[in-house]
């Protein structure tokens, strides 16, 4: 006669392996989406890079996602003044950064981006850096992360190492109020 505790015990382990629950070596998936920043929490604050010359808040208005954006005024007192976020975990997995912004202005204007994978501060040549054109009203902006390169040198970005992503404009000569949310990664 067999052990009846002995087969009770081997039956559910035998049908773990053949349903596929016994171990694996696959990556992880990325989630469809990573949302970086929806800006409904205070704490996600604590996450920017705060500096003279830019003030950001939550903001009830031009929200994209949930209640709140985050209102980001430029002032001319700064060379570079923005949105500065750092980052510890990885883009890698994922196709597009998006990020919803709003110009409440009436005319069309650019500002800037700026993508780091090295906490160094690297050089303008080795960074992604690029121009966003925005119409008055509501944004989104795209970027492909596939195809990401440095500036100056065409180095790929280690999406594995993604520490810092910048918003700004370049010596406003006046005020500049834009309003920010939804700043995602998806993967198509």
């Amino acid at each position: 006669m067999k052990n009846p505790v002995r087969y009770w015990l081997g039956l559910p382990l035998v049908i773990i392996l053949t349903s596929g629950g016994g171990c694996t070596t696959d990556t992880p998936q990325a989630e469809p989406v990573r949302t970086l920043f929806d800006f409904e929490k205070t704490a996600e604050l604590d996450q920017l890079h705060w500096q003279c010359g830019a003030f950001m808040e939550q903001d009830k208005q031009y929200a994209a996602s949930g209640q709140y954006s985050l209102r980001v005024d430029m002032y001319p007192s700064t060379e570079y003044p923005g949105f500065k976020a750092g980052f510890t975990q990885g883009w890698q997995g994922y196709k597009k950064l998006l990020v919803d912004i709003y110009h409440p202005g009436s005319n069309e204007m650019t500002i800037a981006y700026r993508i780091d994978d090295r906490d160094d501060n690297p050089s303008f040549a080795d960074r992604a850096n690029g121009r966003i054109v925005l119409q008055p009203g509501a944004n989104i902006f795209t970027l492909d992360l596939e195809n990401l390169k440095t500036s100056g040198t065409g180095r790929k970005l280690n999406l594995e190492k993604i520490s810092g992503l910048y918003l700004f404009v370049h010596r406003p000569p006046q005020p500049v109020t834009l309003y920010l949310d939804n700043v995602r990664l998806v993967r198509q």
